[in-house]
């Protein structure tokens, strides 16, 4: 049974995860195929919920401030963006602290399911996506420190050159301000360098705050509107139809903008819109120079190219056996997973992030206290790693495969 100390904040977070599953970006849905079609996520995101809760997980972490705080926030640490395989990672590293730490409060480590596994896994990337909760009175600054309220009204405040704001106030998550922030921006853009007023730039949670403000300001009897579900595979075609794939790339290939599968690029959706914001004016002018028409997009679109991008940004870029390879050496794992060894030979291992994961959580523990007594010290994995031990870890399967069975 679940105890919930602050039950506002328990339906804050049902409110939250539900919002993005129904109106956004990632929704329970199948694992993306190998080899190209269906960009989706494995696992529920809100039976991963009920899993974080279920499984005591949020007996020392919490998640948009609901849970223990004795272990880091996962909704907020660590600050950067995580694939699958970091997330893994994350995990390993930190899992001989949260053994020990069970073990002196004499609490039994729950098991998983590979279901589970992927279902929190789901919950803890989607989770990671949302904003913290807006400052609406630091968005009231931010609108008078950015010039904003010279052109656009918020009610009664400001000017009426450009759209009051509040006519997007319903919206209940940010997409929709993408998609509004990326079609005006050339017009506003102009309207700006002939008033002299600097193209402004956002960072941190500025966008969330912003929005806050706006929300409100909103009559109160103003009905929220959510956008339909997304399909990352509209998406992946309307990132090329709509030409963003003449610059950007998504994991692989080199084009002259930033790739969008890169873990140095924002990590929230609020984070997504002040990005491309910023950008706007140097995107202008490179589609200029290039002759490429600017695209326009839908709501529906937005929330589709979005979902596509984020859920490409689950999966990492293939690594490297070779570089996995030494890894599987320098890290100690060849000195008992091989045959004959004391832990089992992972040749034939599967070796997606979620089954490691699940092996990991149900089998760690005793390989931890094996290799205390062995003096041996647990590994630790840097970004990139873990997926470069996942391709050497693959080729060992496919060579036993293809020599049906023998080393």
């Amino acid at each position: 049974m679940i105890v919930i100390a602050n039950r506002r904040s328990w339906c804050v977070l049902l409110f939250a995860v539900a919002a993005l599953a129904v109106a956004c970006v990632l929704v329970a849905v199948p694992l993306r195929a190998q080899g190209g079609g269906g960009y989706f996520i494995p696992g529920d995101p809100k039976a991963g919920m009920r899993s974080f809760f279920d499984k005591g997980c949020a007996r020392c972490h919490s998640a948009l401030g609901e849970g223990g705080h004795s272990a880091p926030d996962l909704a907020r640490a660590p600050t950067g963006h995580l694939s699958s395989a970091e997330l893994l990672a994350a995990m390993w590293n930190h899992a001989p602290e949260m053994w020990e730490k069970m073990r002196i409060e004499g609490v039994a480590p729950p098991k998983f399911a590979e279901t589970d596994m992927a279902n929190l896994f789901a919950f803890l990337y989607s989770v990671r996506s949302l904003d913290e909760p807006g400052d609406a009175e630091r968005g009231r600054r931010l609108l008078q420190e950015k010039r904003c309220l010279e052109c656009h009204g918020v009610g009664t405040e400001g000017k009426r050159q450009a759209p009051d704001l509040l006519k997007w106030a319903a919206y209940r998550n940010p997409v929709s301000w993408i998609q509004a922030m990326w079609n005006h921006a050339p017009a506003m853009q102009s309207a700006m360098a002939a008033r002299g007023v600097k193209w402004p730039v956002f960072d941190g949670n500025d966008a969330p705050d912003m929005i806050a403000y706006i929300r409100r300001s909103a009559p109160s009897a103003a009905k929220p509107a959510y956008l339909r579900p997304a399909d990352p595979e509209a998406g992946r075609k309307i990132f090329r139809e709509k030409g963003c794939a003449a610059c950007h790339a998504v994991g692989h290939g080199s084009r002259t903008a930033p790739d969008l599968r890169s873990r140095t690029l924002p990590r929230t959706l609020g984070q997504f819109a002040a990005d491309m914001w910023n950008h706007a004016p140097a995107m202008r002018a490179s589609m200029q120079a290039r002759n490429i028409a600017r695209p326009q997009f839908t709501n529906k679109e937005m929330a589709d190219l979005i979902a596509y991008l984020f859920a490409e940004r689950y999966f990492e870029p293939a690594g490297s056996a070779e570089r996995g390879a030494r890894l599987f050496q320098s890290k100690g794992c060849a000195s008992c997973h091989r045959s004959g060894g004391a832990g089992p030979d992972l040749a034939g291992a599967s070796v997606s992030p979620i089954h490691i994961a699940t092996s990991l959580w149900n089998h760690g523990p005793v390989m931890f206290q094996s290799m205390q007594q062995q003096q041996v010290a647990w590994p630790r994995f840097q970004p990139g790693e873990v997926v470069d031990l996942i391709e050497f870890l693959g080729s060992k399967a496919a060579h036993r495969r293809d020599s049906g069975g023998r080393q």
